[in-house]
């Protein structure tokens, strides 16, 4: 794999024709539970607010948001190859993403990830301000009698 330091990276919004590309790129985070499994079909209805970075034709970025409601959206797929990790992409892709959430007008923007750390030097808190937190189940794993 190019190490990224001699190529240029470019930013674009993902296609019907990068799904295989995209699949295959998220395929080891989805491996190492990084980020939740998605099926082509499922990558597929997250390409229109999507964006894609890739360097020599071989994708080494991702991320897409997800709109719920005109009250909430949250961030999906946000991987950048570890090759290409600390330059920067990471932080252009969660700033894509509050782009796309303030231009449709969504009043918050979300996202669930293993690395706190970077999402808060993005300008992410666990809560807004006089918010109530989000707390999660999985309900596929919860034994019926509590």
């Amino acid at each position: 794999m190019n190490t990224g330091y001699d190529c240029h990276v470019h930013y674009r919004r993902a296609t019907v024709g990068d799904i295989q590309s995209v699949c295959d790129f998220l395929s080891p985070f989805m491996e190492q539970q990084q980020i939740l499994t998605r099926t082509p079909e499922q990558v597929a209805a997250l390409l229109q607010y999507s964006q894609l970075v890739y360097c020599d034709n071989q994708v080494v970025g991702f991320v897409a948001v997800e709109i719920y409601s005109h009250k909430l959206a949250e961030i999906q797929c946000l991987c950048v190859s570890p090759e290409f990790q600390r330059r920067g992409i990471g932080k252009e892709l969660v700033r894509f993403c509050v782009e796309v959430t303030r231009d449709e007008g969504i009043l918050e923007l979300m996202a669930i990830s293993a690395s706190d750390k970077f999402l808060m030097d993005c300008g992410f808190d666990y809560s807004l301000p006089g918010q109530k937190r989000a707390l999660f189940i999985q309900p596929q794993e919860v034994d019926e009698n509590p």
